[in-house]
């Protein structure tokens, strides 16, 4: 008796994990039919009783991707469109696999999607029920910033740069800053320190002043040195790509959050992409690594230019204001956001004209370079006034 006890309990185990290994779906009288594994044969019945589940999503422009779980045990799916959720669903593809790309859809229309699963079962086809009715429109992919960064010299201005969205018409910009913990929303547009409104310039809006300042649509200018005429676009392009903008900032000390979205214009309306993920200006500078790298080039530069030349190891952390040290030459201040390659190639051009004048014109031959941060409306650094630091300032002392 105890032997027979024992082997009952263990059959009652392995049936009960059996059961909760297995998948349950609802019959069509509402009862429970228990499913076997992938690997088994499905009944009519249990086929008949399924219900996927499918969602539609835009791809791109001009493409819808609808996506299910697949289900053990079908030998495939179909998929069925409709122009309305309640008009004539056609067949629009028919696979094995848990997904399917549309091509070929009109950018801001509505499409309307369904999909059931089959098996052939004794040689007749068995179909699931229909998924519920899914539906989206074809619409510009999400942009993605690749960086928001300061020009190397000169005025605060940033440039945003963002990837190319296929089928895009264009884009638009917005901005976002903070000032003593306050927020003001959205905008398009940011003001200065004087009130002055300042807008994003784009590729487009450059290309309209250009047009406008030159009806004939050709501009006159230096190419590689030579003077050239050239297009309009072609003036504008070597300034500024289409997946770019440009904005002047207020040199106060905010917080600057930028974002993008790409449009299509069909029939004259906009049909707008998600926002692209929020960016925050940050700081990427390493004023360390930007000493180190330009002494090393005065250096390298001036054993070939001008050998008696000696740079200043040990003043190197002197400051302009120490009694004894004076500038020996004044470079133009750079923004604490610009590209650090940008800036060092920058300042090996100043570096170069510094040690050639010296070699033409005369004057000491030696000094040290000296980074400091300073303020707007003094970007070379020579006032004591740092509040709402912006920029970085160089000079060659002796």
């Amino acid at each position: 008796m105890k032997t027979y006890r024992h082997m009952m309990i263990a059959v009652l185990i392995l049936a009960m994990v059996l059961t909760m290994a297995l998948p349950v779906y609802a019959s069509e009288e509402g009862s429970d039919i228990l499913i076997t594994p992938a690997s088994s044969e499905l009944t009519t019945a249990q086929v008949k009783a399924i219900t996927p589940a499918a969602k539609a999503m835009s791809y791109s422009c001009s493409k819808i991707k609808v996506t299910w779980e697949k289900i053990g045990g079908l030998d495939g799916y179909i998929v069925y469109r409709a122009a309305s959720k309640n008009g004539t669903y056609s067949k629009a593809f028919t696979t094995t696999k848990s997904s399917y790309i549309n091509t070929g859809r009109t950018t801001g229309k509505y499409y309307f999607y369904k999909v059931r699963g089959y098996k052939k079962i004794d040689g007749k086809t068995v179909y699931t029920k229909y998924s519920p009715v899914t539906a989206t429109y074809a619409r510009p992919n999400k942009v993605k910033i690749n960086e928001v960064y300061g020009n190397e010299k000169g005025i605060l201005y940033v440039t945003l740069d963002w990837a190319k969205t296929d089928g895009a018409t264009d884009y638009e910009q917005q901005v976002n800053w903070k000032k003593n913990g306050s927020w003001s929303g959205w905008k398009d547009y940011v003001y200065d320190e004087d009130e002055k409104r300042q807008t994003f310039r784009t590729y487009n809006s450059m290309l309209a002043l250009e047009k406008k300042q030159n009806p004939s649509g050709l501009v006159t200018t230096l190419v590689n040195g030579e003077v050239k005429t050239i297009t309009a676009e072609e003036y504008v392009a070597m300034g500024i790509s289409k997946t770019q903008a440009r904005l002047y900032l207020a040199e106060d000390e905010r917080t600057y959050k930028f974002r993008v979205r790409a449009y299509r214009t069909v029939n004259g309306k906009k049909i707008y992409g998600a926002w692209s993920d929020e960016y925050t200006l940050k700081e990427t500078l390493n004023p360390n690594e930007i000493l180190a790298d330009l002494r090393q080039y005065t250096i390298d530069y001036a054993k070939k230019n001008l050998p008696e030349f000696q740079y200043l190891d040990d003043r190197e952390s002197s400051t302009p204001e120490d009694s004894g040290y004076y500038i020996q030459g004044a470079f133009a201040g750079f923004s604490m956001y610009a590209k650090q390659e940008d800036v060092i190639e920058s300042y090996k051009d100043n570096i170069r004209r510094y040690i050639n004048s010296i070699k033409n014109g005369g004057g000491e031959k030696s000094g040290f370079l000296y980074i400091r941060k300073s303020y707007p409306g003094d970007p070379e650094g020579i006032s004591e006034n740092t509040t709402d630091e912006t920029y970085y300032a160089m000079w060659m002392l002796y």
